[in-house]
């Protein structure tokens, strides 16, 4: 008998947490815009210069992507790749920042103005207090919780003083901040349906889809367990007016000329 009961606790607990949980409502207002690592109209993605030029275009939001040196230093670089984007030779997780830092990005994209790869700290120190940050984390596998764990100290230590939020393609590491730093909100990136049941188990703050996936189906889901969309990346005026009619809380846009409108 008692077997049965526990056996009955589990299946109802499994079922509460994959079919009836919702995402928490205590979140802040989010800009309808975020710049895709900064504007790139002149300055190469991912470095100071691209998000000077969004805040100048007046973007209150900043998508940034996030990676960690082999000393633990935190990045500002889409590529682990250093071969993709910059003059340097070899992956960023091997080297150390000394290593790195007379490095320039953005050679092949704006080799007229190519710029040095940021640190986290200095992006934090160079943009205004108001601008929110949409912190997407890469990994360099799937267990990679180093660059997560970072940002979970910056928080702690009261080091990022922008209202922010995470990313990142990783499960584990959305996880990872449910289960341990509830206080930083989370979002789980994906670019294909596959991986969207995921979101079930692991009960991310935001979902952050492809634009090109988003359709009504997905939009009726999300709004069953509470779960806000930012979407990326929308270019055209007419998907972002789109997206906004539809609920869809912010976008994220290579376009500099979105936030006219």
């Amino acid at each position: 008998m008692i077997l049965y009961f526990v056996t009955g606790v589990v299946v109802l607990f499994i079922a509460a947490h994959l079919f009836y949980w919702e995402a928490r409502d205590r979140i802040p207002n989010l800009p309808k815009y975020f710049a895709h690592r900064g504007i790139k109209s002149s300055s190469p993605e991912n470095t100071l210069a691209s998000y000077e030029e969004a805040i100048k275009l007046g973007f209150e939001g900043i998508e940034i992507d996030v990676c960690s040196l082999k000393d633990g230093t935190v990045v500002c670089s889409h590529n682990y790749d250093l071969e993709k984007e910059t003059n340097g030779r070899g992956w960023l997780y091997d080297l150390d920042y000394s290593q790195i830092k007379e490095i320039k990005t953005g050679v092949k994209s704006h080799p007229k103005n190519s710029q040095k790869i940021p640190r986290l700290i200095d992006v934090l120190e160079f943009l205004p207090k108001h601008v929110f940050l949409n912190i997407e984390i890469k990994y360099k596998n799937m267990f990679d919780f180093s660059t997560a764990r970072t940002i979970a100290e910056l928080e702690r230590k009261k080091i990022i003083d922008q209202p922010f939020l995470v990313s990142t393609f990783n499960p584990f590491i959305v996880a990872y901040f449910k289960a341990f730093y509830k206080e930083i909100l989370v979002g789980y990136l994906v670019e294909n349906h596959k991986w969207i049941w995921l979101m079930n188990i692991i009960h991310p703050d935001f979902l952050h889809p492809d634009g090109l996936i988003i359709n009504q189906g997905l939009i009726n889901k999300c709004e069953k367990h509470n779960l806000k969309i930012n979407t990326w990346t929308i270019n055209s005026l007419e998907a972002a007016d789109w997206c906004h009619k539809n609920n869809i809380l912010s976008v994220i846009t290579d376009n500099p000329h979105i936030i006219k409108k």
